[in-house]
């Protein structure tokens, strides 16, 4: 197989419950896991293409809503919740008001505190209930859009903003090495397929809507921490998500 598409491959393992042989686990290789990158989008669109085929199958046997809850459950169960748990742990440490060291251990904690429990229901509750906004025959379309670009807002946060200090993890990786090729690849990847699903004009909307939740979210945390990590790159994922979700339900 080539470079590329062993890193198709490796973002396709890393990114789902699907056992597929991955490298980057094992061996952390910085090259391998940035070149990944770029294949984010694409695997993204196929886990939000999953979860509205989900979704839209649980509507035609029960209802709408039960409908929407299959779909919210799809994207964590198809990820093994890994953007959730980065999601909980890092509103467990900012939320707690502490110094950066303490909150970066707070972190590291695999136990969820209260904030993370209570953020991670809000987080679904609030997806769900937008997920109704839709017509359950777009919910397909929607959530391949909405996840290619969510994708794509991990990978513009991991090569825009430095690591936070003195912290170690698989995220340094996607950080301390700057793949300009993986960045335009998951960019035209995400836009091309979010205008494909929902059009040009509503995949502008979401473009500029991915660039601007990176850079607020990101800032915030760099304040905070000095640098991204692991679990925020996660956070992102699922506020861009939510976010997203928003933009599109008021665009019309």
């Amino acid at each position: 197989m080539s470079g590329w598409l062993v890193a198709a491959r490796d973002a396709a393992a890393f990114l789902t419950i699907f056992p597929l042989p991955c490298p980057l686990r094992a061996e952390k290789s910085a090259g391998q896991m940035v070149r990944a990158l770029a294949w984010f989008p694409l695997v993204g669109a196929l886990i939000g293409a999953a979860a509205g085929g989900l979704a839209w199958c649980a509507w035609q046997v029960w209802s709408q809503a039960t409908g929407a809850w299959v779909g919210v459950a799809a994207l964590a169960v198809l990820t093994g919740a890994l953007h959730l748990d980065g999601f909980a742990d890092t509103l467990d440490g900012l939320g707690a008001w502490k110094s950066r060291e303490e909150t970066l251990r707070i972190m590291q904690d695999s136990r969820i505190g209260v904030m993370g429990a209570v953020g991670l229901v809000l987080l679904l509750g609030l997806m769900g209930s937008l997920l109704r906004e839709f017509a359950p025959e777009f919910w397909v379309r929607t959530l391949a859009a909405v996840c290619a670009m969510s994708r794509l807002a991990m990978v513009l946060s991991a090569q825009a903003f430095p690591y936070a200090p003195k912290k170690e993890g698989l995220g340094r990786l996607v950080t301390d090495r700057r793949e300009p090729a993986a960045v335009v690849i998951a960019a035209v990847t995400a836009l091309g397929l979010a205008a494909v699903a929902l059009g040009p004009r509503r995949a502008g909307i979401l473009l500029a809507a991915t660039l601007a939740a990176v850079w607020v979210i990101n800032t915030l945390v760099v304040r905070r921490l000095g640098g991204i990590t692991g679990d925020t790159l996660g956070a992102v994922n699922e506020l861009a998500t939510v976010t997203l979700l928003m933009v599109l339900a008021i665009s019309g």
